[in-house]
């Protein structure tokens, strides 16, 4: 290589032009300008493979598009996509028909106006002992509900079921269910209309069994059937009344089960609701 060009490329290797890549050429010109140097007696640091290989001019990378982030199963998603619309049946008639539990699971289980339906494996209908004093209501069925048929088995349910035994209840002296018999997708909260799509089985569910006490598990199941706007963190560990027609049952909302598992930290206070209840049973 001509002299001329290899101090050329030297003197355009600069402070300001070292942070950028050398291209092919200048890399030649650079190498014989260290030969040179070396033949002239020059001792001069040597350049390893990795610094060449940094200094190479390193292919463009076309800038990534950005990943649209995965749906999730929302109540609001639900509702947007019109998910949950008001069914076509009139379920307060049907349930107004039913005589005895036996008619009402019939019913539910045959209904198509709750779209949660299409998507659930079955109805999820109630456990327990219908003659009980106490009847718990919660929300929705989750997965093993959902597989079973039955309300609360679940993780949830298991630890239902211990809350219950602490104060001496179990599935003969409680009677268990939800206000919306099927699994909500992804176990995603119901939309309202999909809750009310449920509601006139509920109440005719309750009108049936005829409790003594109610128990509300969860913010919706108290929201609903309280008809309050207000959360459950509000409305726990207080005694309201369910009223549906001419019926009217004392009823105290407590934490789901669920949300218990999630934060442990709040056990107490669902112990002292709890106490609250056994205090009601008692007197």
């Amino acid at each position: 290589m001509k002299a001329s060009r290899v101090f050329a490329t030297a003197a355009r290797i600069t402070p300001a032009t070292m942070s950028a890549p050398l291209s092919q050429s200048d890399l030649k010109a650079l190498q014989s300008l260290i030969d040179w140097w070396a033949q002239a007696g020059i001792e001069t640091a040597p350049v390893s493979p990795a610094e060449v290989k940094r200094a190479a001019p390193q292919p463009r990378r076309e800038p990534q598009a950005e990943r649209p982030a995965p749906a999730r199963a929302t109540a609001a998603a639900a509702r947007a996509a019109g998910y949950g619309g008001a069914p076509e049946q009139n379920a307060r008639d049907i349930a107004a028909k039913c005589a005895s539990l036996d008619d009402l699971k019939a019913a539910v289980e045959s209904f198509d106006g709750c779209p949660l339906k299409a998507t659930a494996t079955q109805a999820a209908f109630s456990r327990g002992n219908p003659d009980a004093r106490v009847m718990v209501i919660g929300e929705a069925p989750g997965r093993e509900e959902d597989r079973e048929g039955k309300p609360f088995v679940g993780v949830a349910g298991q630890l239902l079921d211990r809350m219950l035994g602490a104060i001496g209840l179990d599935e003969t002296s409680a009677y268990i269910t939800n206000v919306v018999f099927w699994r909500p997708p992804g176990n995603r909260k119901p939309t309202d209309a999909e809750i009310e799509s449920c509601r006139p089985f509920t109440e005719r569910h309750i009108e049936l069994v005829k409790p003594e006490l109610i128990v509300l598990a969860g913010g919706i199941s108290a929201q609903t059937l309280l008809r309050q706007r207000a959360g459950v963190t509000q409305l726990r560990g207080r005694w309201s009344e369910v009223q549906i027609g001419d019926l009217t049952v004392p009823a105290l909302p407590i934490f789901h089960p669920a949300f218990l598992v999630r934060r442990p930290q709040e056990k107490a206070k669902a112990w002292a609701d709890l106490l609250n209840l056994k205090a009601r049973l008692s007197g």
